[in-house]
């Protein structure tokens, strides 16, 4: 009975955040299943445009708020968790008011605007609930989520693109009384502990600000490239592109969730006597990621065709699904390879990797025949996964080197 006692602790916790983590991806995945039924193509390519709004914003949000406060478990006082969150909504508003002035010259759609604020309710609601191992009321959220996304748009039938931003706004507005009610859990008893590891805004705004920025090279080849096409005359290309992004989220949750739960550990080992350890369970964890999106990808490589017309409709039953084989691979490469750069604090060295896949990808995109179709998206972002996977894995060995041979014995 201990023994199993035992195997239960050690895999309560991984399987619980995995758990989550797939209930929050089938509500992502519904949510664009439901799009892609209620809206025409033109529509739904419009809307992923503004939802690829929402993936910068995500970006930001976990730079800045979700991993500092995973790693230092709570916040030093109220201050520091209100500028944090209200630093990732002015960042994220200003972003959109940038593109919106550029790319939809006239009148302002709020819709964008209360997209934001719903969504990154929903967001706090996530970490503060994950920062306090809540596991169940997460799982409970992920549900409701998914009922609510399928009810209004399935049920309530949106006439256009515009109103189904606000009806989704409006879903997860109910989830400020989540936050409300967990906020005891992350912040630090006033005055703190003597020896008391709480997030301060400084602490947050300094180690997001890099982070942001690297994974805001990764959105220019994902969530950008859905902007930049769904932005185009030809918005049907960006709602082709949501498809094809959408089918690598259950991957990319299950990495996060396992990424997300060995990186307080990861980072704890990274500098002191059990380095070696910390970087035998990343090797691990890298080799097992690397292996379920290339099993992943090569599943949905045969079985995407079937799918999507299931999932989105006999409009999307043309795609051509040929770089599943390959592409989902190189991406959960990337991503395990991430942990290794933030367990590491080297934010800093992970943005020039980042930034070097960028540029991989945008002279791939420049030197692509236009008009430009998903395709040729796909194609030009998979190299530019695959360089950023390359220079990562050569940098992480240097780092890995380096700092060993300063570690004694």
């Amino acid at each position: 009975m201990a023994s199993l006692s035992g195997i239960r602790k050690r895999l309560g916790g991984p399987i619980y955040a995995v758990a989550d983590q797939c209930i929050y991806s089938a509500s992502q995945l519904l949510l664009s299943f439901a799009l892609a039924r209620a809206l025409s193509p033109s529509d739904f390519g419009i809307a992923s445009a503004f939802l690829a709004i929402v993936s910068f914003q995500y970006i930001v949000h976990t730079a800045v708020v979700h991993e500092p406060l995973l790693i230092k478990r709570y916040y030093a006082g109220w201050s520091a968790a209100w500028w944090s969150w209200a630093l990732v909504l002015a960042v994220s508003i200003a972003g959109f008011l940038a593109w919106q002035f550029t790319s939809f010259p006239g009148p302002l759609r709020w819709a964008g605007v209360a997209l934001i604020a719903g969504y990154e309710i929903f967001w706090i609601s996530r970490s503060i609930l994950l920062v306090g191992r809540r596991y169940l009321a997460l799982c409970a959220s992920g549900v409701l989520i998914c009922i609510g996304y399928v009810a209004v748009l399935i049920g309530l039938k949106p006439a256009s693109w515009t109103q189904a931003l606000l009806w989704i706004a409006v879903i997860q507005l109910p989830f400020a009384i989540l936050v409300a009610m967990s906020l005891r859990q992350v912040m630090a008893p006033l005055p703190a502990p003597a020896d008391a590891r709480a997030l301060t805004l400084g602490e947050a705004a300094s180690y997001g600000w890099k982070a942001s920025l690297s994974q805001f090279m990764s959105w220019i080849m994902t969530g950008g490239a859905i902007l930049l096409l769904g932005s185009s005359a030809d918005s049907v290309q960006g709602g082709l592109l949501k498809i094809y992004i959408t089918f690598l989220l259950p991957m990319q949750y299950v990495l996060l969730a396992l990424g997300y739960y060995i990186l307080p550990r990861l980072a704890a080992g990274w500098t002191s006597d059990r380095r070696k350890d910390a970087f035998r369970l990343f090797v691990k964890f890298v080799v097992f990621g690397f292996l379920v999106a290339e099993i992943g990808g090569i599943l949905l490589g045969l079985l995407g065709p079937y799918l999507v017309v299931l999932a989105f409709g006999r409009n999307y039953g043309g795609m051509d699904f040929s770089p599943f084989f390959y592409a989902p691979a190189i991406f959960g490469l990337t991503m395990c390879l991430r942990t290794g750069f933030r367990a590491a604090g080297r934010p800093g060295a992970l943005l020039w990797c980042s930034i070097f896949g960028a540029l991989v990808f945008a002279a791939a995109m420049l030197a692509a025949t236009p008009p430009i179709s998903y395709i040729q998206t796909i194609n030009a972002m998979t190299l530019g996964f695959a360089c950023m996977a390359a220079v990562m894995m050569v940098w992480l060995f240097f780092i890995m080197r380096a700092a060993g041979s300063d570690q004694p014995g």
